[in-house]
């Protein structure tokens, strides 16, 4: 039998995972974009939300259009 003490038992946080995905980022309208992105994280920011990771992936290779997925943390 294992028995601890209050001291040994480790507290673990709760975390919130959320996404976010910006849709058909391309070629054009790229000031557009990047306010759009900006306001995005700003709001989530404000908001309590760390930003952790980023990922694009190629949606339309014709038009050079892909999706950017913003991986949020929140404790």
């Amino acid at each position: 039998m294992l028995t601890l003490n209050n001291s040994a038992y480790l507290k673990m946080s709760n975390l919130e995972n959320d996404l976010d995905i910006y849709y058909a980022v391309g070629n054009a309208n790229t000031q557009r974009q990047e306010s759009e992105i900006a306001a995005i994280i700003n709001k989530r920011n404000s908001a309590g939300w760390r930003l952790i990771s980023t990922s694009t992936a190629i949606v339309d290779t014709k038009n050079n259009f892909s999706n950017l997925y913003l991986f949020w943390e929140k404790e």
